[in-house]
C-alpha cells in the first residue's frame, strides 16, 4: 500500500511540474469517492482518492482512486457568479488488501470512463471555487458495464504563478 501511495504521489507531483504553464488550482472533493484530492492544471482534472467502501455499506472492501479528465467546457458563465463545467476522463480503481479483511471483490483493479458535469460558483475574485459534480461511469475492466455515478461536493484554491 506505501509503494502504490508514493507512486501515485510522485507521478502526480511530476505532473504539477511539467503543467506548471497552466493556471493551477488545487483542493478537495468529497462523496463517492469517499476523499479526493484535486490538482487541476485548466482545463485538465487529475485526482487521487480513497474509497472507504465499508462505510457506504458495500463490504469490507478499500479502493485507491485515480481518474483524469479533461474539461470541453470549463467555466461556461450560466448566471452571476455560476459557471457550468462538462468534460470526459477516465479513471482506475485499485483493491488495497488490509490485514484484517479479505478481497471479497471479483476483481483487484477496475478502468473506466467517466462524464463529469458540474455547477461551479467562483468567490473572491476567483482565487476560491466551490461545486457540485456529477459523474456517470463506464467500467471497461474486467468487463464492459455501466459503472453507476460518482458524486462530488468540493472546492479549489487557485495558486499565484
Amino acid at each position: 500500500m506505501k509503494r502504490i501511495f508514493f507512486v501515485s504521489f510522485f507521478i502526480l507531483l511530476s505532473m504539477m511540474c511539467a503543467t506548471s504553464l497552466f493556471a493551477l488550482r488545487v483542493g478537495l472533493e468529497f462523496g463517492n469517492p469517499t476523499a479526493v484530492v484535486i490538482i487541476r492544471p485548466e482545463p485538465f482534472d487529475i485526482k487521487i482518492g480513497y474509497i472507504f467502501a465499508d462505510l457506504m455499506g458495500t463490504g469490507n472492501l478499500n479502493f485507491l482512486h485515480i481518474s483524469a479528465d479533461y474539461r470541453i467546457i470549463n467555466s461556461m458563465h450560466l448566471i452571476d457568479f455560476l459557471s457550468l463545467f462538462f468534460g470526459v476522463g477516465a479513471y482506475a480503481q485499485i483493491y488495497i488488501a488490509s490485514g484484517d479483511s479479505t478481497n471479497e471483490s471479483d476483481a483487484d483493479l477496475y478502468i473506466g470512463g467517466r462524464i463529469p458535469i458540474g455547477i461551479q460558483a467562483f468567490l473572491l475574485k476567483g482565487t476560491l471555487e466551490v461545486f457540485l459534480e456529477v459523474v456517470p461511469t463506464v467500467v471497461f475492466l474486467p468487463g464492459i458495464a455501466f459503472g453507476g455515478l460518482q458524486g462530488f461536493v468540493g472546492f479549489t484554491i487557485k495558486l499565484p504563478k
